[in-house]
């Protein structure tokens, strides 16, 4: 555990979710996980197979920091044990959202599509970086008008 990560910080309904990549698997911060659907499952984590569950050293604002981290699979494991109906909505977030950003972070192929996080004023927004040129999601461009109009601007994370 001597390696340091920088984790990619991911927002939902006001709340973070940090995640690395790690020789090339997503690792997500189980507490805060855990904040995410409301449950303390830290010592759920500890109880699962070894495969799925690790320690890290994780760059925060302040320093570093020994981080409890979940395996994407793992991580179902834990939405599963914790079962609620609004854990579909934070799954297919999880699936469509943040583990293909984590993963697309250990591309280096030049010709590939990579997923980003643009990050502003407002909320975080995906994009597609292809080819030199950024591509937003068809159902974000109504939001991106209307902030555009109030002068907020976006920066790539």
């Amino acid at each position: 555990m001597d390696d340091i990560y920088v984790p990619t910080v991911f927002h939902r309904y006001n709340r973070s979710l940090r995640g690395v990549l790690i020789d090339n698997q997503p690792w997500l911060v189980a507490r805060e996980l855990g904040y995410l659907i409301r449950e303390r499952v830290e010592a759920y984590v500890l109880r699962m197979d070894e495969d799925l569950f690790r320690e890290a050293r994780l760059v925060t604002g302040s320093g570093e920091e020994d981080a409890l981290l979940v395996s994407d699979f793992g991580a179902f494991h834990v939405l599963q044990r914790f079962r609620d109906p609004e854990h579909r909505q934070l799954r297919m977030w999880l699936t469509s959202h943040v583990l293909p950003t984590l993963r697309d972070q250990g591309r280096v192929a030049s010709g590939l599509p990579k997923r980003l996080q643009a990050r502003g004023e407002g909320r975080p927004l995906a994009v597609l970086d292809w080819q030199g040129e950024y591509w937003v999601p068809m159902g974000e461009v109504p939001r991106l008008m209307r902030e555009e109009r109030r002068g907020r601007w976006w920066r790539r994370e």
